[in-house]
């Protein structure tokens, strides 16, 4: 083949290579910003029906054990420096535990309340706060700055987990009082700056009996 052609051809086909780099740059750029328009709307979407929790103690059919062992129980988790901790370092102490991800849009939607709730109690002695993700360490620390909300809070990765902690779906939520007994199991978004709930925990941090 003549090499004048040769050359006409090759950059024939740079020039289209480009193109098409360019079309999946500019379509993966409009999926990123949908996915984020999407992400936005149906966080919208839940605020406007979101409700308080129940508040109710887990039945039977949802958890078999509603007793934390704390001798055996496996849960470990890691603070964003990966500072390692275990459910036995908190023996002793009312426990508000809320299993959240990234991704999980009803998670991210009710994070003001928590927020919210976690600032009325943070300095209490008597009740601890846990905010986990199974998710890797990375990916929960590149998510926190987009999201002012997670930033206040008490954000934890599970490096092992436990089945006492089993759940149907996220996010869940437990509160846990200072014998370890499971007082609440709630199960999808909630509205956690209730004042029903702050009644709850001064009751609970008050003489640790509901």
């Amino acid at each position: 083949m003549n090499p004048k052609k040769l050359k006409i051809i090759i950059a024939g086909m740079a020039i289209c290579i480009a193109l098409v780099s360019f079309k999946f740059y500019e379509v993966n750029n409009d999926l990123k910003k949908y996915k984020e328009y999407y992400k936005d709307l149906s966080i919208m979407y839940l605020k406007e029906v979101i409700e308080a929790p129940k508040l109710l103690a887990p039945s039977s059919e949802e958890m078999k054990v509603t007793t934390i062992d704390f001798e055996s129980n496996m849960l470990q988790f890691s603070d964003l420096e990966n500072n390692i901790s275990t459910i036995q370092n908190f023996k002793g102490k009312n426990l508000f535990i809320n299993y959240w991800a990234t991704w999980c849009n009803p998670c991210l939607a009710e994070m003001p309340y928590m927020v919210e709730l976690y600032e009325k109690y943070k300095n209490e002695e008597d009740i601890k706060f846990l905010f986990l993700s199974r998710e890797d360490l990375k990916t929960i620390k590149n998510y926190i700055p987009k999201d002012e909300n997670l930033q206040k809070l008490p954000i934890y990765k599970i490096i092992t987990d436990d089945e006492f902690f089993a759940t149907s779906g996220i996010p869940t939520t437990f509160i846990i009082d200072s014998t370890g007994e499971v007082i609440v199991k709630d199960v999808g978004t909630a509205f956690w700056n209730d004042e029903s709930v702050f009644k709850f925990i001064d009751s609970l941090i008050g003489n640790n009996e509901i």
